[in-house]
This record gives structure tokens, sequence and C-alpha cells, in this order.
């Protein structure tokens, strides 16, 4: 079977968020320790920060996890591209997500959003056929 692994981008449920499959990028895997930076918007697993030239804003928004956080074992701590306008784990009602939700990696990308929600945004198609 798959093993997520950090960086990996993968699909899954959460009945408890919304019915939907969502997409998520795996910041870090059981055991590992991740701490936020809200001020400077970095993210930190086991005490180095991630060079994260996929993400299109800095991570500023908390949603309410207490942070430096141990994640459980059998779980997994996701978080969108889109920092300042995704839900992820970073919110109390996703937060750690069980591995046994994931129904698999994400390895094409057909048509990127644009980030925004708004069709007058040029979409970024440099990501059109794979994944960072």
């Amino acid at each position: 079977g798959y093993t997520p692994k950090q960086g990996d981008v993968v699909v899954l449920t959460k009945a408890s968020y919304q019915e939907d499959s969502i997409v998520k990028r795996v910041i870090a895997t059981e055991g590992q320790t991740v701490d936020i930076d809200f001020r400077a918007g970095i993210v930190y697993v086991d005490g180095v920060a991630l060079e994260e030239d996929y993400i299109y804003t800095p991570t500023h928004l908390s949603e309410g996890m207490e942070f430096p956080l141990v994640v459980e074992p059998g779980c997994l701590f996701l978080m969108g591209d889109n920092r300042m306008d995704s839900r992820d784990s970073r919110a109390p009602e996703i937060g750690l997500v069980d591995e046994r939700e994931i129904l698999g990696r994400a390895v094409f990308l057909l048509m990127p959003g644009t980030g925004r929600g708004e069709y007058t945004v040029p979409r970024d198609t440099g990501r059109i056929g794979g994944l960072n």
C-alpha cells in the first residue's frame, strides 16, 4: 500500500469537515514536531525551516491549533499551498489526519487554480503536468 511521505500532495476524505475529497500537502508524518512562526511565516519540522517554493504566500494564518505539535502515530500534518486561504491541519476541525483517511497521492495537475477564487486572475500554468 501507499505510505504518505513529507512533501507528497495527497487526496483525502475528512467527513467531520466536509463530504467532498480535499487535496493537501504532507508537511509532517508521525513522530515529527511541527512549529510555525506565524510572524515570519515560516514552518519548521523537527526544528528545520522548510524551503517551500510551492506556496503562494507565507504562513501567517494560525487557524487555532497550538504549536509546537508532535504528530501522533498513524497521523499526518497537512497544509494547503495557498496558506492564507486554506483550511488544513492548523484548524482544530481538521487537525491531525489519520493515514486511513488518505485516498492516495496526487501525481498529476491538470489545471491549477488561481489561488484567489476568481477567474480574472491569470492561472499559473507552469505547474501543469506535474507537482513540485
